[in-house]
């Protein structure tokens, strides 16, 4: 140990005198001591030294180490570490999808002699396919894992892919595979990425997390359909009043497709944007609050609603295949579409109430383990208040 530390901390009686050790646990000090001390000034008399125990680096001065530490950096573990794997390679199957839907796309240009027109008709592909979107969001879930933050967009994802591409829109899955690989991947990431919720900065819980990605799909959803209406408003403006709606808001895209009408369309659309907007705002600002608690599911649980009076209505029209509903180009002919489009939009109202069910019991329940704990510390403060007032004294 250096000089420097050492000497920190030792008592006056320690010092070494005629060749002699003083006693280290002396009550008082020797009489060589004086010879090497200064004379004594006006002043409140020196304190007894006591034996004490060589300091260590570490009750060296703790404010100044505390200021200039650098803050640890959070260790990998392992959902943390399959999260960021899985969301790679759920990526990967979006890029694939993605280049084999556009390979095949009228829109795109081929390779040979492509002029200006055909790479900005190209261009329209991206606003008016969700595959596009979710390609462009989910790599920021790879920077928030990175970063150890919880994220809810892989699961919105699997969301999309779950209830839009596998169960209504996946006419071939033997044919085309990646609907089927995309929800394996994305679903596997967002299961782990969901788990690592749990020790992210800050944490949080599995409930909130799943009901912030059912938003995150639907307002996704709900901005998709405002902007194709915008890029095609002059179709729409001039037949408005014969333009209809139908599952999961899609506009039509003929005069002859059934569904609600279109400016009933536009308004609950615009409904459910705002209130998936102020859902996810409450998840990351408050999400222990009444509020969210009451409407996380409240979304979610519209658009079943609407599902199912649509498909009950008027059933489904060729507007969910042919508008970019999924993520990718479908056919035409889906087999058993119309008991899939039901069962898909059961299960979203059934995981939508479930959650804010949960959420009330964890709520309540936590409420509860409080109300206990309050009687418990004020019993065991007490005892300690009493013993300590006489040695004050």
């Amino acid at each position: 140990m250096a000089p420097h530390l050492s000497s920190i901390g030792q008592p006056a009686s320690s010092i070494v005198t005629n060749g002699t050790d003083i006693d280290p646990y002396s009550a008082a000090p020797t009489a060589s001591f004086p010879r090497f001390a200064p004379a004594p000034l006006p002043g409140p008399a020196p304190a007894t030294p006591q034996p004490l125990v060589p300091p260590s680096l570490a009750s060296a001065p703790l404010g100044i180490t505390r200021k200039t530490a650098f803050p640890s950096p959070t260790p990998w573990g392992r959902d943390r570490l399959l999260a960021l794997a899985l969301t790679l390679l759920a990526v990967g199957f979006h890029v694939i999808w993605t280049i084999n839907d556009t390979s095949t796309n009228q829109a795109f240009p081929s390779l040979q002699n492509p002029t200006a027109r055909d790479y900005i008709q190209a261009l329209t592909y991206i606003p008016l396919t969700l595959g596009a979107w979710w390609l462009i969001l989910i790599p920021i879930s790879i920077v928030n894992i990175i970063r150890n933050q919880a994220s809810a967009i892989t699961t919105a994802a699997a969301i999309q892919l779950l209830f839009i591409d596998a169960l209504i829109l996946n006419n071939d899955p033997i044919g085309n595979p990646f609907p089927i690989l995309c929800l394996l991947a994305t679903g596997s990431a967002a299961i782990f990425t969901t788990r690592m919720g749990r020790t992210a900065n800050p944490p949080r819980h599995w409930l909130v997390s799943l009901g912030m990605a059912m938003n995150l799909f639907l307002l996704i959803s709900m901005l998709h359909r405002i902007t194709k209406l915008l890029l095609n408003a002059k179709f729409y403006q001039s037949a408005m009043s014969s333009q209809t709606v139908n599952l999961w808001m899609t506009p039509a895209v003929g005069p002859n497709d059934r569904g609600i009408p279109l400016t009933v369309g536009i308004v609950i659309t615009i409904i459910l944007a705002v209130i998936a907007s102020i859902n996810l705002y409450l998840g990351v600002s408050s999400p222990t609050s009444r509020v969210f608690r009451y409407t996380v599911g409240l979304a979610p649980t519209l658009i079943a609603l609407v599902n199912m009076y649509i498909l009950s209505a008027f059933g489904i029209s060729r507007a969910v295949v042919s508008s970019g509903l999924g993520l990718s180009s479908t056919g035409q002919r889906l087999p058993y579409v119309i008991f899939r489009a039901w069962a898909a939009s059961i299960l979203l109202g059934a995981i939508a109430v479930g959650i804010t069910v949960l959420l009330r019991r964890r709520a309540s329940a936590m409420k509860h383990k409080a109300r206990q704990f309050v009687p418990a510390a004020t019993s065991t403060q007490q005892p300690q208040h009493v013993s300590y007032r006489p040695h004050a004294q």
